[in-house]
């Protein structure tokens, strides 16, 4: 004689499956994001390797942050802005790795669509990993003193290549608000220059520092803070208050350095050498504001590289 499932049973039985399905579904989410977090470390590290490789076929130096051909020639660039062929970084160092999915961060929104550009314009002219600007040596963004070309360091003139950043996880710029989250609203920026080739240092704003930066860390007119633009709206996942640099998954942050190791590091950690202390108010924004954070010990210090 069969015997079939009485309605207590079976009430059981969908009851231990919905607390196991409780107790393995969160653990399933933190794998994803942790497989997520290696995938996007890999990407920071393999796009350095690349780097490195441009550097031995190119005098040693590092790739300009935005290159940029003759005015009126047709020098193959994807992209033309004012009648000058535009090239960054990320098209540069393209021909080492040959993918360009290296340059989206799997941890973040995809890039923003580009509609009537060529279907690789989205990761070369949106890159998820940013350029530390102290490797480039001009102090005007993207055209050098009188509309020359770019400068870059020598590699080897980075003193401490183990541990000077080169690269940093950054925001995504489907992440910018409107009308900046479209490709030419934010990938070109009314004053001449891109704002998503690089990602800030924590001292970039501040007094006497020439190089180039967008806002800095902290609280700022830029990316975050209580003034301006604040492309980033507040957001200290996608970096609003560390120069871009973003911050998925617990507070910290992906770099790739000099040398070619990538690390996940927390952003006072980056900002050794400095006087940044990380510190908020009730509201959550920053007490320091971007012009406040200096060098206080170059020798520590991991983005200038000198010492």
């Amino acid at each position: 004689m069969k015997r079939a499932f009485t309605l207590i049973e079976l009430l059981v039985v969908i009851a231990i499956i919905a607390i196991l399905a409780a107790i393995l579904f969160p653990v399933f989410a933190q794998a994803k994001l942790a497989a997520k977090k290696t995938a996007s470390l890999s990407n920071c590290k393999q796009t350095q390797l690349a780097v490195i490789m441009y550097a031995g076929d190119y005098d040693d130096t590092f790739p300009v942050i935005t290159g940029w051909g003759p005015t009126g020639v047709n020098d193959g660039a994807l992209v033309y802005f004012n009648n000058r062929g535009c090239h960054p970084w990320p098209e540069l160092i393209h021909p080492y790795i040959k993918n360009y999915q290296l340059f989206e961060d799997p941890q973040a929104p995809g890039p923003p669509p580009a509609p009537g550009w060529p279907p690789q314009v989205r990761q070369l002219f949106g890159p998820m990993y940013g350029m530390n600007s102290y490797m480039t040596q001009t102090v005007s963004f993207p055209y050098a003193p009188g509309g020359g070309p770019f400068s870059t360091r020598s590699m080897t003139s980075v003193s401490r290549p183990g541990d000077t950043v080169n690269l940093t996880q950054k925001y995504s710029n489907a992440e910018q608000i409107a009308p900046y989250n479209t490709f030419y609203g934010s990938w070109w920026f009314p004053n001449s220059y891109f704002v998503c080739m690089g990602a800030d240092q924590p001292d970039c704003a501040s007094p006497g520092n020439t190089y180039y930066c967008a806002a800095g860390w902290n609280n700022n007119s830029y990316y975050g803070g209580t003034g301006g633009l604040k492309l980033l709206n507040n957001v200290e996942a996608a970096g609003a208050w560390t120069g871009g640099g973003s911050m998925r998954g617990n507070r910290l942050m992906l770099v790739s350095y000099v040398d070619g190791h990538a690390a996940v590091k927390a952003p006072g950690n980056l900002a050794e050498g400095t006087n940044y202390s990380g510190a908020k108010d009730g509201t959550g924004i920053p007490l320091q504001t971007e012009n406040q954070i200096v060098i206080t010990d170059i020798t520590r210090e991991h983005y200038y590289g000198l010492q």
